[in-house]
């Protein structure tokens, strides 16, 4: 499987609308999240399978586990592209 396949099938949704209202309602939601400290700054939120949240935190990206989903918070040297998480991929290609 070539890492564009591994990532079109592990990034599932861009999700920022729904992460922000989720964090807005419930600002205590901001501990759960793995991988994060006070100098990160998340411009997006993308839906991805639990195989790609554990490949991320692994690379040490940002992660929010919750309601039996997987959120990865993107900064901004992802934004408008998936180059990094491609390049997160390769090193699992089979």
């Amino acid at each position: 499987m070539t890492a564009q396949q591994i990532v079109d099938r592990e990034i599932l949704y861009e999700h920022s609308y729904v992460l922000n209202e989720l964090i807005r309602v419930n600002d205590s939601l901001w501990d759960k999240i793995e991988n994060s400290n006070e100098l990160d700054e998340v411009f997006e939120w993308w839906l991805v399978t639990p195989y790609m949240a554990e490949l991320l935190k692994e690379n040490g990206e940002v992660i929010f586990e919750d309601y039996d989903c997987y959120w990865w918070g993107s900064d901004n040297k992802w934004t408008g592209s998936l180059w990094g998480i491609q390049e997160i991929a390769r090193h699992t290609e089979r």
